[in-house]
């Protein structure tokens, strides 16, 4: 089997031998299997494929080997989404359960190997995209990531120790140290504590490869050749050395990051607070105009009201202001006394007057000479006795004095007024 030709002719036998019996019974589910596993060995991929898809769709559950076959299928065709998926399908079904179907190694040995697959679509995945050799190989360093993961929970699955699980994670470990390094010539942003990542897992895998190499010059039973393992040491002690000047440059370029983040900030609160206090300033300025507003309202208003109860105190101390009284004999009736008081706010002139119009006509009719008072009598009451006669004129004399008495009596009250 080591050289092809023998290789390609026991495909051969193989084949037939699978199609001889499924000629006998075209439900055997495991010669399908099988012959789908020749073609795809020969590279038949799509022939293959169609035989495991049948034999998923026919055997349900009894023969989970269909989805590992479909896994390396889709792996062989780049399909790695498509891969991984049959993966952790055939990991549920096998694996889930307690009767789980195993080879001949056990079944935490079966486990390990397919979580190495998977770890093996990732780092294929990545490997893939870092083709892009640009800023769409970003998820590279992720998928890296996933695929150091899966390879170390293959470790702990693993009871025995298995050199080859150990290479995979140092190599594994050295590409995605290698991916970070390689983003600042891809124009993708990374951070000072990936590129120390990196770093630590670089320092972490080359005591590894160098302990496999030792063993390897020793003439222990290491499945890897002695070339490849000097090259991986060499690569990673080269990476080693590279990944310590990048972290450098990353640690400079953060801490002026860090500063320019710094400058920016300090003069975004200046300009704060200088903007603060215009408006402060503003503000004041504002309110001291209002202030001196409403005061020089305030001293207008204090004027005009000041003006108004001078005006009303004037007023009233012109309508309150007492008329000293007249006394009896300081000046003759129907005269005005020099000292009396001004009553023209009070009284006006022209009622006065015709007060003593009135006054002036009611004496003239109350007054009759004693001529007219004869005759009338006389054409009255003709002849009459002279009893009779003075005593109608005493009468009438005395209501004339009475009369006259209650004209003074009322210009004397009107002039108190």
């Amino acid at each position: 089997m080591n050289t092809p030709n023998k290789y390609s002719k026991h495909l051969q036998h193989a084949a037939d031998f699978y199609r001889r019996i499924l000629q006998k019974d075209s439900a055997n589910a495991y010669a399908a299997n099988g012959l789908g596993t020749v073609l795809a060995e020969k590279g038949e991929l799509f022939k293959a494929k169609e035989i495991f898809n049948r034999v998923r769709e026919v055997s349900g559950d009894t023969l989970s080997d269909s989805l590992l076959n479909l896994g390396h299928i889709y792996l062989a065709q780049k399909k790695h989404p498509e891969a991984l998926q049959m993966y952790q399908n055939y990991m549920s079904r096998t694996f889930s359960s307690a009767g789980a179907q195993t080879t001949s190694k056990s079944q935490e040995d079966d486990e390990a190997e397919v979580l190495l697959y998977i770890a093996f679509a990732y780092f294929d995945w990545a490997r893939q995209t870092e083709l892009f050799n640009n800023a769409k190989a970003s998820p590279a360093d992720e998928r890296y990531q996933q695929c150091i993961q899966y390879i170390e929970l293959a470790m702990k699955k693993s009871k025995r120790e298995n050199c080859v699980l150990r290479y995979n994670w140092c190599l594994a470990k050295l590409q995605g140290a290698n991916c970070v390094l390689q983003k600042v010539n891809r124009n993708i942003r990374r951070t000072a504590q990936e590129v120390k990542d990196a770093l630590d897992g670089l320092e972490e895998s080359l005591p590894i490869l160098q302990t496999i190499l030792q063993w390897k010059e020793e003439g222990r039973k290491v499945a890897i050749s002695k070339g490849m393992l000097s090259g991986v040491v060499n690569q990673c002690k080269h990476n080693i050395d590279s990944a310590k000047s990048h972290l450098k440059e990353e640690l400079k370029n953060e801490q002026d990051a860090e500063r320019l983040r710094h400058f920016q900030r300090t003069e975004a609160e200046i300009n704060e607070k200088q903007r603060a206090l215009a408006v402060s300033l503003q503000k004041e300025k504002e309110a001291q105009e209002m202030e001196e507003s409403e005061q020089r309202a305030k001293k207008k208003m204090e004027r005009v009201n000041n003006l108004l109860d001078g005006w009303k105190q004037a007023e009233a101390a012109s309508k309150k202001e007492p008329t000293p009284k007249k006394k009896k004999g300081d000046a003759p009736p129907g005269e005005v006394d020099d000292e009396a008081p001004d009553t023209s706010a009070l009284f006006d002139d022209s009622e006065d007057d015709e007060d003593e119009a009135i006054d002036n006509s009611t004496d003239k009719v109350n007054e009759p000479t004693n001529a007219e008072a004869q005759s009338k009598d006389k054409e009255l009451f003709g002849d009459s006795s002279s009893d009779e006669e003075e005593e109608f004129l005493k009468k009438r004399s005395n209501d004339g004095d009475d009369d006259e008495q209650a004209n003074k009596k009322r210009k004397v009250e009107n002039s108190q007024i």
